[in-house]
């Protein structure tokens, strides 16, 4: 989901040896992204292919990641997609949730795919996503606010349950862990030298700091520290607002987290 701290994560494990990932990726956003990033960031696409996939009637996700994945084969590397989750468990300001993961959904019967999810503590992912200059407005307008919010979460939540998770409060603690287990359960070679690598690592999206919080992940981006930073302040009518939320209960009681104290 937005802001959970996917971006660094996928950094460390794009550069793993024998990884091609592709960022942000979802069936009702355009091909256009992937085509890009197929093409100009790993040669995997030439722009003949591409035509012939933008032919009419032929233009879909499945027929586009069949190619992208069989091209990621012949190199002897795998193909891992980060999904746009934003759009299934929270939408704003693009669409109306439809709570599934739509990516997986569509790509299922083509390919055996390994999933595995990613979070962050709710409380403050909410206050990092409304901190966004396109997640501001709403909040205040009473057109998106924290219910909504959390009922994705919590359905996210149970989606992570199911494929299995890395919290990002766990990979900050101990990044080398949770890539381990990362490249374990996603079944790709594990390279240590990843936290000397990542900060080289430009092929992504989404790597874009909270332009109100840019010191937000506690470290420069020309480093290679991964730090856990300190936790904002939660005002006492919010608190209030995370405590009375059934949602934010059960997601927490699913995910491992503390709920905040009264």
């Amino acid at each position: 989901m937005a802001r959970s701290g996917s971006t660094l994560m996928c950094r460390c494990l794009g550069c793993m040896e024998g990884v091609v990932l592709l960022s942000e990726l979802h069936p009702l956003a355009s091909l256009d992204g992937a085509f890009r990033q197929a093409k100009e960031w790993f040669g995997l696409l030439t722009q003949n292919d591409i035509a012939e996939l933008q032919k009419p009637g032929s233009a879909n996700y499945t027929k586009a990641i069949v190619l992208i994945e069989q091209r990621c084969r012949e190199r002897g590397a795998t193909l891992i997609l980060r999904d746009w989750a934003h759009l299934d468990y929270t939408g704003y300001p693009y669409l109306a949730p439809g709570y599934r993961p739509l990516l997986y959904t569509e790509l299922a019967e083509s390919f055996d795919i390994v999933r595995i999810s990613t979070t962050r503590d709710p409380v403050t992912q909410w206050q990092s996503l409304i901190r966004l200059d396109m997640m501001r407005k709403p909040p205040q307008a009473g057109t998106f606010g924290l219910d909504q919010f959390l009922v994705g979460y919590r359905k996210y939540a149970e989606l992570c349950v199911e494929t299995g998770f890395i919290r990002y409060e766990d990979f900050l603690l101990d990044p080398d862990l949770a890539m381990r287990k990362l490249c374990d359960h996603l079944q790709i070679k594990f390279d240590p030298g990843f936290i000397n690598k990542w900060p080289d690592y430009k092929t992504i999206t989404g790597d874009t700091p909270d332009p109100n919080s840019p010191n937000e992940i506690r470290m420069p981006y020309d480093s290679n520290k991964i730090l856990l930073p300190p936790k904002r302040p939660v005002e006492p009518g919010l608190k209030k607002r995370f405590l009375a939320n059934a949602d934010y209960h059960r997601a927490c009681e699913l995910l491992g987290y503390d709920l905040l104290k009264e």
